[in-house]
């Protein structure tokens, strides 16, 4: 606006100096333009309504984030360039487009993103830019509407791999005559005068022609513990090409990556056995999600684990030892982290002379780039008796916890996946 200012200005300047006719008309020219540009202007962005549909709010990482736009012209006039600007932090975001609206009518498009990182990201806000034909009055409009969409981490499918139960699933129910109901049925059998009126199985007792009830099985009172360490000193990210890695293992990229996934997979894998699980994170601070088996459990650990960053300064071994009153007898934790630090193990090997069942999973950070080795961990752990596997850089979970573990009766060594 400044410049045709300057410009008409400069004109009139001219004319009063030289006496020239033709600039009077150049200035009322450039004056009838500029007001022309400014009505043009104010009716760019007038009469318009944006919709945006996200199809999908909650999705793993690699999956594709689907939304649909629609910019509607209310208005007769047409719109000769409207530029849609999009300020939403998901990464790999195409940041815009420029369209033409007719009069009274509709523009839509639909956007596929592959969603790389796990996190909490926003979507939105829209601005929608526009002017006259001249760009001498810019226009901006703000479309404020913003909502998260949450990218869960990368998990493997555990259901078929055999792993320890006293290791990991915290105990197992035992079918048991009781004097009480629980919310696991074991079977039937045949009425017996002691047995109370609400354990009778009403349609086992009318299909089979005589009176039979229930038997359930008494749950352990027992816990599963994952503790999964973000001290930021171990991290390491790796330096091979990841596109050559089907998914979800191209998700992976650094040792923090492989332990959120680890600690996702167990999680989910032992929720669905109908465990109480809990989660400790040991990062810039301890978060703590107390043990529970409610289908909610699962969705709360896993919104926990989108988010974290290996960005701690704390010892695993300090946090294994502040949160100790929580692990009771037979209860089970399992350990997960990249650290060399030898303290952690032995911290581990305490809980285990409490009788608190103990595993470990050793994120080998030597195998993403350079860093130590973890195998004096892997020793003192087998020293300990503390069930441990190792997971490397390209390794599938399904496979790698599925193999052999350094303990003290096998060893130090491990089978890789292959």
């Amino acid at each position: 606006m400044w410049k045709l200012g300057s410009l008409i200005t400069s004109v009139f300047v001219v004319g009063q100096l030289t006496g020239w006719e033709v600039t009077d008309l150049v200035a009322i020219a450039l004056i009838v333009l500029g007001i022309g540009s400014w009505f043009w202007s104010q009716l760019s962005l007038r009469d318009l309504a944006v919709t945006r549909t996200t199809a999908n709010d909650r999705l793993q990482v690699g999956e594709l984030v689907r939304e649909r736009f629609e910019i509607r012209n209310r208005g007769r006039l047409a719109k000769l360039w409207v530029e849609v600007a999009d300020h939403s932090t998901l990464p790999g975001l195409i940041p815009g487009r420029v369209i033409h609206l007719k009069g009274r009518g509709i523009v839509r498009w639909e956007s596929e993103i592959r969603c790389l990182r796990r996190g909490r990201y926003r979507i939105g806000p829209l601005t929608l830019r526009a002017g006259d034909p001249f760009g001498l009055f810019p226009r901006r409009l703000t479309v404020p509407d913003s909502h998260e969409v949450v990218a869960y981490p990368a998990m493997f499918d555990l259901a078929a791999v055999l792993l320890p139960p006293g290791h990991l699933s915290g105990g197992q129910s035992v079918a048991r005559h009781g004097a009480f109901a629980t919310p696991h049925v074991a079977g039937i059998r045949e009425y017996s005068p002691s047995d109370g009126f609400n354990r009778i199985s009403w349609s086992a007792t009318a299909r089979l022609g005589r009176m039979m009830v229930k038997e359930f099985e008494i749950d352990p009172a027992v816990d599963a513990w994952i503790v999964l360490d973000q001290d930021s000193a171990p991290l390491v990210m790796a330096s091979g090409n990841l596109s050559a890695f089907p998914p979800p293992l191209r998700y992976l990229d650094s040792t923090e990556e492989y332990g959120v996934a680890v600690a996702a997979s167990v999680a989910r894998y032992l929720l669905a056995l109908g465990r109480s699980v809990g989660l400790i994170i040991s990062g810039a601070r301890v978060e703590v999600l107390p043990a529970d088996r409610s289908e909610r459990q699962v969705m709360k650990m896993l919104e926990l684990l989108a988010v974290t960053r290996a960005d701690g300064s704390r010892p695993l071994a300090e946090t294994l030892a502040g949160e100790a009153r929580r692990f009771h007898s037979h209860d089970t934790v399992l350990a997960i982290s990249a650290a060399t630090d030898e303290r952690w193990a032995d911290a581990l090997g305490g809980l285990a002379r409490r009788r608190v069942r103990t595993s470990a999973v050793v994120i080998d950070a030597s195998s993403f780039g350079p860093a130590p080795s973890p195998q004096m961990v892997i020793a003192r752990l087998a020293a300990h008796g503390v069930p441990t596997h190792i997971v490397r850089f390209g390794d599938d979970l399904t496979r790698s916890l599925a193999g052999e573990s350094a303990t003290a009766e096998t060893g130090i060594g491990v089978r890789r996946a292959s």
